[in-house]
């Protein structure tokens, strides 16, 4: 009975030290290599109770770090923090509890997972595994976020960052000032959210290459509204390491709003040829609305055939994680049936998906054109009216009863029949009385155009038809009807919120082709 025993002994001793390389690759974040130890050393190994709650919570836990995580994780941690309950060990308990809540989280089960968390917050505290306690103090920041409770992610947010700091991991200080700076920018410390973002480029090559680019991206993001030159150059230097379809999109938003809507219609483009599985639905919609807005109804079919292509990619995707996750799943049918339910609702999405675009883009047609037939005969009516109203004003008799029916007409038509006009009007009382617009939107920008042509035809006429050296978009009329109500350049800054660079540069691509003379 000697040597079995001496064997079993030996054998125990030798997972015991192959539990413990994991636990070690794991730390110095090797996680590919502990995923594959873990996979491959205890394939048909017999391991004592000890070793198996160990080797289960590894299993679970390189799967998350890998993200590959297994379908039987949340069952799996359950026989785990019952064995480490029962035999008292604090730390792993914590670290149960730790994937647990994270489980949860990717599950958007946020009530179930910051319970949880705090669980593992808990123990954590009372072993001072600070690896474990700022992963804790992310994983409660994040959701916080995504809750809307800011206050409460910008204090896990500090803790994170203090802890990653007495920790030395530089990578962990960057995600920890970003997601304070998210926190400070909700809560409207925009000052202080600057200052954050202006400490992570020192510690961004820190960062690995599979999540660079993502924090770059969300770098620019947060720079959108408040520094949109800025957050181009993160943008752009988020693009030389991967191709995001957040990226782009982020790249469209910041074109659309100066009212570079051709560049923005490029960006939305490649978005959709992105390899990321992100929803691309955002991508589709701008186009096909830029299609439609441009005659271009044919290219609805060849949306379609690229929301299909997306389908098919997202289905081999998925189809090869099956394959790769079968090897580490209990359940084979399970794991088939969980991937095979998912592809078929994505089908079941994308054909609802293509279905409501068509439909939606018919109607979309039909109504723009009504509504456009509508309104220029609105703008051609006003015209009309105008033109009497100073006719009457330049006669030599009293036209002063006429004039007044006239002036309630066009009243009627901005107040009554044409909201666009009316509220184009508001925008135009703004400028004049020099009250503060607090953001132009392109369809803000289109109103008061529709409104300034209802009023002051020929004007507009006149700027649209003379040659220019690039295409006159609404962002660059907007400009010159500005200046052609008598505006400042200081006026046209504040009223557009552009910067003295900005100015400079609309009033270059303005430029006639030729000077007029004197």
């Amino acid at each position: 009975m000697l040597v079995p025993i001496l064997l079993f002994n030996c054998r125990s001793k030798i997972n015991k030290e192959s539990l413990f390389e994991v636990d070690s690759l794991i730390v110095h974040e090797q996680y590919d290599s502990a995923y594959h130890l873990i996979t491959t050393k205890f394939a048909s190994v017999v391991l004592s109770p000890e070793d198996q709650a160990h080797y289960n919570l590894l299993k679970v836990q390189t799967a998350y770090l890998v993200n590959k995580p297994l379908a039987l994780s949340d069952s799996i941690l359950d026989e785990v923090i019952f064995y480490y309950d029962q035999h008292i060990n604090i730390e792993k308990l914590a670290d149960a509890y730790y994937y647990k809540a994270l489980g949860y989280s990717i599950k958007h089960d946020f009530k179930k997972s910051i319970l949880l968390y705090k669980k593992a917050e808990q123990l954590a505290d009372k072993t001072g595994n600070r690896y474990l306690l700022y992963k804790i103090y992310e994983g409660i920041a994040y959701i916080n976020m995504i809750c809307g409770k800011y206050n409460l992610q910008q204090n896990y947010a500090k803790k994170a960052l203090e802890m990653a700091k007495i920790i030395g991991q530089k990578h962990w200080i960057a995600y920890s000032y970003y997601n304070l700076a998210f926190a400070d920018l909700e809560l409207g410390f925009e000052d202080s959210a600057v200052i954050c973002l202006k400490r992570i480029p020192p510690y961004i090559k820190y960062v690995n290459k599979i999540e660079k680019p993502i924090l770059l991206s969300s770098m620019g993001y947060l720079l959108l509204d408040n520094n949109p030159e800025e957050a181009k150059s993160y943008l752009f230097e988020s693009l030389k390491y991967q191709e995001l379809t957040a990226t782009y999109m982020y790249l469209a938003e910041i074109c659309e709003e100066e009212g570079e809507v051709d560049k923005a219609y490029e960006y939305w483009k490649k978005a959709l040829l992105t390899k990321d599985t992100s929803p691309k639905d955002a991508a589709i919609r701008n186009i096909i609305e830029y299609d439609m807005e441009r005659g271009k109804t044919d290219s609805i079919c060849e949306r379609i055939n690229e929301i299909i292509a997306i389908r098919d990619s997202i289905d081999a995707k998925l189809k090869n994680d099956t394959i790769k996750d079968l090897q580490n799943r209990f359940d084979h049918e399970v794991a088939m049936r969980e991937k095979d339910q998912t592809i078929i609702r994505w089908q079941w999405g994308i054909l609802a998906a293509i279905l409501v675009i068509v439909g939606l883009a018919a109607y979309s047609i039909i109504k723009r054109y009504r509504s456009g037939m509508v309104l220029k005969n609105y703008q051609m009516q006003i015209i009309d009216y105008t033109n009497q109203i100073r006719e009457m004003e330049l006669a030599s008799e009293d036209y002063s009863k006429q004039i007044e029916t006239l002036s309630q007409e066009v009243k009627q038509i901005m107040d009554e029949k044409s909201p666009r006009l009316s509220e184009g009007r508001m925008l135009y009382d703004c400028i004049m009385e020099s009250k503060p617009i607090v953001k132009w939107s392109a369809d803000d920008e289109r109103k008061f155009i529709e409104y300034y042509t209802a009023t002051n035809y020929r004007t507009v006429d006149r700027l649209r038809k003379e040659p220019r050296k690039e295409k006159l978009t609404d962002h660059k009329l907007l400009y010159l009807l500005l200046k052609e109500m008598g505006k400042t350049d200081k006026e046209v800054c504040d009223i557009m919120g552009l910067s003295d660079a900005g100015l400079r540069s609309i009033r270059n691509r303005t430029k006639p082709l030729k000077e007029p003379a004197g």
